[in-house]
């Protein structure tokens, strides 16, 4: 052991209380917390246990998690004593070696199961059966949603066959109204998906900007108007908010996106895989390639 050379970096080492028994391993439970607490890990973020093994450090088990974030799965090795009241959470170096890093391994892209988006619920612009498929959590209090829109609709006009759009509620507690406007637009696509997108595109356009600043009734006053004109029956458009349909249709978007979770608008996921960047013809192509 003498000849061994430890040099730890440590970011964080904290003293902790002893835990009851549970179901639960106690030294698993204590890594986890320490990881949340300590990488300020969102509470929406999963985290996953991996294993649990001895540690190249004596005295202390080696705690593998996994943080899934929207984009990535990220690896984090957790060192916790036996007596689960000291933890490690950093890098052992042993010979020049990062153990830590080799024990966790790299992070890599996240890939969802595009069953999970509950697609047939949305409603759906382009073609149903195109080799792309994305799906766009966004809401209309959002300026970034109303720009990402803006291009979305232009890549749709010049790649109508290629692409399935799917929208997604997504209001933002922040943003006052964001819910009431999503649950209008939900409750005129229990008329059609026509109905959606009519209203949806009123919502993203200048002067639908102007207006959804008003009071609610005003708001809802608005769509009626639009809907009569284009000859949709209002009376089932009010029937689907006063029972709540709309509602219902939203908080069902809202739970699959917190599955993921998403943790801003707009967000894109195309073909399973999260879109962190900008979405333009540049990307839709290299998914075209596949």
């Amino acid at each position: 052991m003498k000849k061994i050379i430890l040099m730890l970096i440590i970011l964080s080492c904290f003293i902790f209380p002893r835990f009851g028994d549970a179901q639960e391993d106690k030294i698993v439970r204590i890594a986890i917390e320490t990881a949340r607490a300590h990488m300020r890990i969102p509470k929406e973020m999963e985290v996953r246990f991996v294993e649990k093994k001895k540690s190249p450090l004596a005295g202390f088990f080696s705690v593998k998690i996994l943080v899934l974030a929207p984009d990535r799965e990220m690896p984090v090795i957790v060192y916790v004593d036996e007596a689960g009241e000291r933890v490690i959470l950093g890098a052992l170096i042993i010979k020049g070696e990062n153990v830590t890093l080799k024990e966790a391994g790299e992070a890599r892209p996240r890939k969802f199961d595009m069953g999970q988006f509950e697609i047939e619920k949305s409603a759906i612009r382009g073609n149903p059966k195109a080799k792309v498929t994305i799906v766009e959590f966004s809401n209309f209090q959002c300026s970034y949603c109303q720009l990402s829109w803006a291009k979305m609709e232009k890549i749709l006009e010049r790649h109508p066959q290629t692409i399935r759009y799917v929208f997604k509620h997504f209001p933002l507690k922040s943003l006052q109204g964001s819910f009431e406007l999503s649950e209008i637009a939900a409750s005129a696509q229990v008329l059609s998906d026509e109905a959606f997108w009519m209203i949806h595109d009123f919502f993203f356009s200048p002067e639908g900007q102007v207006i959804i600043r008003e009071d609610v009734s005003v708001v809802i006053r608005k769509v009626e108007e639009i809907l009569k004109e284009k000859g949709f029956d209002v009376r089932t458009f009010k029937m689907a908010m006063e029972k709540g349909i709309g509602r219902r249709r939203v908080m069902e978007d809202m739970a699959v996106g917190n599955r993921v979770p998403i943790m801003g608008t707009p967000s894109l996921i195309i073909n399973g895989d999260f879109i962190s960047g900008e979405f333009n013809d540049q990307v839709l192509e290299r998914y075209l390639k596949k």
